[in-house]
């Protein structure tokens, strides 16, 4: 028989192991461009949205599937206001790298893309402080990270396009206070949501985070994003030290 010990040290190395797989697997996308990739995109993308809202759903039920509903209108309302007009991000488009888009405006991938960077931010946040103030503020904060880890990465591959290029890898610094901003907004909507279900969100909510950010922290270093990288090492180290995190 297996003691516990042996079997917590097989599920580290699953989860090491396949962070590790993800990030070599980011090398040829980096320099992919064949016909029919926004496909493979649209695949992936949603595929690694699975497992936090699976464990979303599981451990808060019916709750859990109306704050992934209706973070899912927001996340496409306030990337169509950002579209449309430049606010909160500054003004982008995006390109045809990541599904087809709603009105002409915006992918209809984008509640699967932004959704479990949330998530896994606010399940961050609340393993680490108490009180709702502090957890509104590292929410925001932790969320705001990803997207220094992504937007980088993402721009060099041409998935979205910034009207001004920023001095930040060519994304504007506004761009991450309107991150700073639209995951305050998020994170008032998940504690509007009936119950504690901040504390009862289950751990496998950051997993599709871990897997997330191993992707693209491997891209951001073999794209040459040395700031980008190092920030994505921080978040999945941050992952890792979470008590009881698993990947599903």
């Amino acid at each position: 028989m297996f003691s516990m010990s042996d079997k917590a040290g097989r599920t580290s190395l699953m989860i090491l192991l396949t962070g590790i797989i993800l990030a070599l697997s980011s090398y040829p996308v980096t320099g992919m461009r064949i016909e029919g990739y926004w496909i493979v995109s649209v695949i992936f993308i949603i595929s690694m949205a699975v497992p936090s809202f699976i464990s979303t759903i599981r451990s808060l039920g019916s709750r859990g599937f109306l704050l992934i509903l209706v973070l899912g209108i927001y996340a496409i309302s306030i990337e169509t206001l950002a579209i449309i007009t430049g606010f909160p991000y500054s003004e982008f488009y995006y390109g045809d790298m990541i599904g087809l888009k709603i009105l002409g405006y915006t992918p209809f991938t984008v509640p699967f893309a932004w959704l479990p960077l949330f998530l896994g931010s606010a399940y961050l946040a609340k393993e680490c402080v108490e009180g709702r103030v502090k957890f509104l503020i590292l929410a925001a904060l932790i969320a705001a990270l990803t997207d220094v880890v992504i937007d980088p990465a993402a721009v060099a591959l041409k998935f979205w396009v910034w009207v001004n290029p920023g001095i930040f890898y060519g994304v504007p610094l506004q761009n991450f206070a309107g991150w700073i901003l639209s995951g305050l907004g998020a994170a008032l909507i998940s504690l509007a949501v009936p119950g504690d279900s901040l504390q009862e969100m289950g751990n496998g909510a950051v997993s599709s985070l871990y897997l997330i950010m191993c992707f693209w922290t491997g891209a951001c270093l073999f794209l040459g994003l040395e700031i980008p990288f190092i920030a994505g090492l921080m978040l999945i180290a941050l992952i890792l030290r979470t008590p009881r995190f698993k990947l599903w």
